[in-house]
C-alpha cells in the first residue's frame, strides 16, 4: 500500500492551481481513482490503495478541464452564511415572511409563551444565554415548519398514494436540505432552516422529498423520479438552479458572541 506523501508528491508534478487545494484520501473500499470536488472548491482525489502513482497522474491530467469547471462551480456557489448577533433588531425570515427580534423579561401583552411572533413581525424572545436563545429561535422554526409541512404534504400523498408517510423537520447538516428514509421509517424531513428559504423554494425541496415517497423505480433521481417532478412542479429545474444560489445565503443557525468589554 503506497503513503498518501507518494501520491500528493506525484501530483505535484502536474502544478496544478494552489486554490485548489489538492489532497489525496486513501479509500480501501474503491477499485478505481476518483475525484471529489468538495464546497469550497477543494479537490479530493480519492485512491484505492493498490493504485499506481502515475496511474494516478495521468488520471487526474485527463480530467483537468472537468475539475476546473467543477471547481469554478463550487467557488461561485461557494456558502456566505449570515452569522446571527441574537440582539434586539437580528432579522429572521420564516416562510415568506421577516421578523425583528424583540428580547424580553417577561411575556408581552396578549403572548402565552415564548418565542412568539407579533402581527407586525416582531419575534419576542426570552432574554437569555445567546445559545438558549438561538435553540429557542430554532425551535421555533421548527414547530413552525412542521406545521407547514404536515399541511402541505397532503396533497402530494394523495396524489402519489403515499401512506402512513410521517415528517419531521430537524438539523439536517450544511449540505442537505431535506430527505426520504424509505421503509420501515418511511419519513420525509426537512431542514429547519429550509424555511427560512422563500416559499417556493421551501416547497421544491418537500417536492423533491415527496416524489422520492412514492418510492419510484430505477436511480434515485432517473427517469422515474424525474417524471414525477415534472408532474407536480413544472418548473423544478428551475427552482433547483435558484436554490443552489439563494441556499448559500440562507441562515443556518451561527452566531458570535459579544465582544467582550474593556
Amino acid at each position: 500500500m503506497n503513503s498518501p506523501d507518494r501520491y500528493q508528491a506525484a501530483l505535484a508534478n502536474l502544478q496544478l492551481p494552489d486554490e485548489w487545494h489538492v489532497h489525496v484520501a486513501i479509500r480501501p473500499r474503491r477499485r478505481s481513482v476518483g475525484i471529489e470536488v468538495q464546497p469550497g472548491g477543494a479537490v479530493a482525489v480519492l485512491i484505492p490503495p493498490s493504485a499506481d502513482p502515475e496511474q494516478v497522474v495521468r488520471f487526474v491530467r485527463s480530467r483537468r478541464r472537468w475539475i476546473t469547471e467543477k471547481v469554478d462551480t463550487a467557488v461561485r456557489l461557494a456558502p456566505d452564511r449570515p452569522v446571527k448577533a441574537l440582539v434586539n433588531g437580528d432579522e429572521f425570515d420564516l416562510l415568506g415572511q421577516r421578523y425583528q427580534l424583540q428580547l424580553v423579561a417577561g411575556l408581552p401583552a396578549g403572548i402565552e409563551k415564548l418565542p412568539a411572533p407579533s402581527a407586525d413581525r416582531i419575534l419576542y424572545a426570552r432574554a437569555q444565554r445567546p445559545e438558549q436563545v438561538r435553540q429557542a429561535i430554532i425551535g421555533w422554526y421548527r414547530q413552525v415548519g412542521l406545521d407547514w409541512v404536515k399541511r402541505e404534504g397532503r396533497q402530494y400523498e394523495r396524489d402519489g398514494r403515499i401512506e402512513g408517510l410521517r415528517y419531521k423537520v430537524r438539523d439536517l447538516g450544511k449540505h442537505r436540505w431535506g430527505l426520504y428514509r424509505g421503509a420501515p421509517k418511511h419519513i420525509t424531513a426537512l431542514h429547519w432552516a429550509a424555511f427560512g428559504l422563500p416559499v417556493h423554494l421551501a416547497e421544491y425541496v418537500l417536492v423533491h422529498e415527496q416524489a422520492h415517497a412514492t418510492r419510484p423505480g430505477g436511480r434515485p433521481h432517473g427517469a422515474a423520479w424525474q417524471r414525477r417532478m415534472n408532474l407536480w412542479m413544472p418548473d423544478w429545474r428551475q427552482r433547483q438552479l435558484e436554490l443552489d444560489e439563494v441556499g448559500r445565503h440562507c441562515w443556518l443557525g451561527d452566531y458570535r458572541l459579544p465582544a467582550a468589554a474593556i
